[in-house]
């Protein structure tokens, strides 16, 4: 199979069987989505000619081209409808709609720009077939269109060329060709690290994020946005449909959430306060309430707290039975049973594998702990975490009572310079191995 550019076909002359010219090449369209009852091909194939003449664009279909290489495209008749050419949907021009625009590599988890198209064309007995095979984003292919006839293979192989992306790895956009109708599931992106979908967002124009995030899951969605700087996760959320925005927020973490409504118009956020179920609601809630800058507006009060009564295996069975666990689970907080007096704290895995299993909490907490107070400065709290090298940091109010925790992850936004910093993935969105104890005996 020969590949062909699809700068070195544009404008090129149309002829009839007997190699007079009765049009020129406008634009080429492609099959994007499968007909009825078909599988969606990988390889989009050729579904006609956009052709023009005496200024007038009508359609040629696919079938009626003979050959076509850089000096032009050979017709099998000289019978030609010259309607005026109507899209149809599932079809895309391949010069206005994906030519010079933005699109996904899925595989290399970046945002490309199409410098050039490449066409894999292959000689059957009584004709010529094509498909849309790969996607030029090298310096090659500007040259090669400000250039023509400048010296450049003309054939090659996807292999040979690093910059020539297989159709196969790259995502489109329905919004690409907004006149048509396009099925498009960005179901690929979906399935990426949700790092690597928030920086696709960041990058991506609004009109394409929107459309990524009306194909993502709530959940998905959610820890997109939580991997996101909160002014630009409140640009996406204010661009969503208030209800689907409200149960984004619901999936997110409360800290996270917090920060993203914090963001919004004030009259918008209330209103998707009130969307929001009252138990979500009111965790994010109670966190707006503390001043940005402090210990309270940094933390989370989404975390594991248990009477010091509790036994080892009566402290396993309650959390097994919760509803929705909270993400960060490395620590116990143990409490002065009926109250939220912190008096010490458990690693989980001193729990799950002491014995006897009847050792209650209060032999396996650590009592000297170290904690900070809401109104402490966040900047402090951060400088504190980093100093023991914690996991999580416990804040207090006046009277000893447990609001909440600071993970590492969300002291990372005051500890690295802030070009590293957006770089750096949410590191307790995802358990590995637990870590060691985080406080002192």
């Amino acid at each position: 199979m020969a590949l062909l550019y699809y700068s070195t076909l544009a404008s090129k002359p149309i002829l009839d069987r007997h190699g007079e010219k009765v049009a020129s090449l406008k634009d080429l369209i492609v099959r994007i989505n499968p007909e009825a009852g078909k599988s969606e091909e990988k390889y989009p194939p050729l579904a006609g000619l956009l052709a023009q003449t005496n200024r007038r664009n009508f359609w040629i279909p696919a079938s009626q081209v003979a050959t076509f290489d850089e000096k032009g495209i050979k017709l099998f008749s000289a019978t030609l409808s010259l309607e005026r050419f109507e899209r149809r949907n599932g079809e895309i021009l391949l010069g206005k709609d994906l030519l010079d625009k933005q699109l996904v590599d899925v595989e290399g988890r970046r945002v490309i720009r199409v410098n050039d198209l490449a066409l894999g064309v292959r000689q059957l007995p009584h004709e010529q077939v094509a498909w849309l095979v790969g996607v030029d984003i090298s310096f090659q292919a500007i040259l090669r269109r400000l250039l023509p006839g400048a010296k450049a293979p003309r054939v090659r192989t996807v292999a040979r060329n690093l910059d020539l992306l297989d159709w196969g790895d790259v995502q489109y956009f329905a919004s690409s060709a907004p006149a048509v109708k396009l099925s498009v599931s960005h179901e690929r992106i979906g399935k990426l690290h949700p790092a690597d979908i928030a920086r696709l967002l960041d990058e991506l124009s609004y009109v394409q994020s929107a459309e990524i995030m009306a194909a993502l899951d709530d959940e998905t969605a959610a820890d997109a946005l939580e991997e996101m700087d909160p002014d630009d996760a409140a640009d996406i959320l204010e661009g969503l449909n208030e209800e689907r925005a409200a149960d984004i927020l619901e999936e997110m973490q409360p800290d996270d959430a917090a920060d993203v409504i914090a963001e919004v118009d004030a009259d918008k956020a209330e209103v998707l306060l009130d969307l929001m179920e009252d138990e979500e609601s009111e965790e994010v809630r109670e966190l707006l309430a503390y001043e940005e800058d402090s210990a309270g507006g940094l933390m989370t009060n989404d975390f594991l707290m248990l009477p010091m009564n509790l036994g080892a295996a009566e402290a396993l069975q309650y959390i097994r039975a919760l509803e929705e666990q909270p993400e960060f689970v490395d620590y116990i907080y143990v409490v002065e049973p009926g109250t939220e007096t912190l008096r010490g704290v458990a690693a989980l895995r001193d729990v799950v594998f002491t014995q006897p299993r009847s050792t209650p909490l209060a032999d396996l907490m650590y009592r000297d702990f170290v904690s900070v107070q809401t109104d402490s400065p966040a900047e402090e709290a951060a400088a504190v975490l980093a100093e023991y090298g914690f996991r999580a940091l416990p804040v207090l109010d006046n009277r000893g009572e447990i609001q909440g925790i600071i993970t590492f992850d969300d002291a990372l936004d005051l500890i690295l310079p802030e070009d590293l910093r957006r770089r750096v993935p949410k590191i307790f969105r995802y358990h590995g191995n637990p870590p060691t104890v985080g406080t002192r005996r």
